[in-house]
């Protein structure tokens, strides 16, 4: 009997810890008659953030009646605990209480799926594939720079293609060029993962496919072989997280080495852009939650002391604790903020800062989790 009590114990404790670690926390005020009814009203509002950390704010207000209706009544079994910020304030017409609640997301994004919701809200992501034209040590990708130059144009122009029958925006070409010749530039093998991410984050990039190559060519009298292998990383720029990574070959002949350059590039270029397309499939949602994480750009700021401060006076308001410096340079600063609010709760404290430190802002663009700003002179 106590061999059973403490298997159940075990068993109990397993199914706290995996709920507790599928589930995000967010804040929420609530009003009501009562102190209980004030309570429950926040624990919902909490929950009404975590269902914007899904969906975008234009799809929310949209389905909002069809949301609120179908969570009604569903908070034990979204919420797997919540604390209340001390005691419910009597305002004289009722009662206003605020919570920090754990949401559990994969509840959550299960009621948002059955409403159709989701999948609507969430479209294909904008895509930027960036080459890195380094080679790894010893190396070599055909026989001269133009062998590498027809490769990066036959080896882009597949991946192009294919993600553009598929329905995703791709970012041009000219500004992947350029990402290119930047790399070629520097004396490094490797770029960093943090600089294709900065990369794609000027660009408005939602995902970035960065890839890198080595090649076996030979040439003689009867025309050309190559053999030529790619790796590819999916990364999330917001988070400079590498989603996935994956291999791919392929070899072609021709009369020349350089046409055989061409056909391999086009096919492994394919084959690379098909694997990528299926862990998009897989993981886009969930990288689109964006799990708490939200991107402040400003334009405008690139001062060390000035970026601090800004920094700091938004780590010094209620729940943004969490918040860090994530590139500056260039007349921008990049702020990272993990907070369990809304993206419309980020915006206000960014307008509010800015107030609070004389500065003038000017929101430039915002999507899903990342907005980027102006400062006026």
């Amino acid at each position: 009997m106590r061999r059973l009590m403490l298997i159940l114990t075990a068993l109990l404790a397993s199914a706290a810890f995996v709920a507790s670690a599928m589930a995000d926390t967010f804040k929420g005020t609530g009003r009501g008659k009562s102190e209980e009814a004030a309570v429950t009203s926040a624990v919902g509002n909490a929950i009404e953030h975590a269902v914007k950390q899904l969906i975008d704010d234009a799809s929310f207000k949209k389905h909002k009646s069809k949301i609120v209706k179908a969570l009604k009544g569903k908070n034990k079994k979204l919420v797997t605990r919540f604390q209340q910020e001390g005691d419910p304030e009597f305002t004289g017409a009722g009662y206003e209480a605020e919570v920090t609640a754990e949401v559990n997301m994969k509840a959550l994004e299960a009621e948002m799926n059955s409403l159709g919701i989701l999948q609507e809200a969430m479209g294909n992501p904008r895509i930027m594939i960036l080459y890195n034209p380094k080679l790894p040590q010893g190396g070599t990708l055909g026989m001269t720079r133009r062998d590498m130059e027809a490769f990066f144009d036959n080896s882009y122009g597949s991946m192009v293609n294919v993600f553009v029958e598929r329905g995703f925006d791709v970012i041009d070409k000219k500004s992947a060029e350029s990402f290119a010749i930047q790399v070629a530039d520097t004396h490094e093998i490797d770029v960093d993962v943090n600089k294709a991410a900065a990369y794609g984050l000027k660009y408005n990039a939602d995902l970035i496919v960065y890839y890198q190559t080595v090649g076996i060519g030979k040439e003689g009298y009867a025309g050309g072989g190559a053999k030529i292998f790619l790796r590819a990383q999916l990364i999330n720029p917001t988070t400079s997280r590498i989603i996935s990574s994956k291999d791919v070959e392929s070899q072609a002949y021709a009369g020349t080495l350089q046409e055989a350059l061409y056909r391999a590039a086009k096919d492994v270029g394919t084959k690379i852009s098909n694997l990528m397309i299926e862990n998009i499939k897989v993981n886009w949602k969930r990288e689109k939650s964006g799990g708490g994480t939200f991107i402040v750009v400003l334009d405008g700021v690139d001062d060390a002391e000035e970026a601090i401060a800004f920094r700091d006076k938004l780590k010094s308001y209620q729940g943004m604790d969490n918040t860090r410096d994530r590139e500056s340079g260039g007349g921008k600063t990049t702020i990272e903020i993990k907070f369990g609010g809304s993206a419309d709760d980020v915006k206000s404290a960014v307008l509010k800062a800015a107030r609070e430190l004389g500065w003038k802002l000017k929101l430039i663009r915002a999507e899903g989790s990342r907005s980027s700003w102006k400062r006026a002179e």
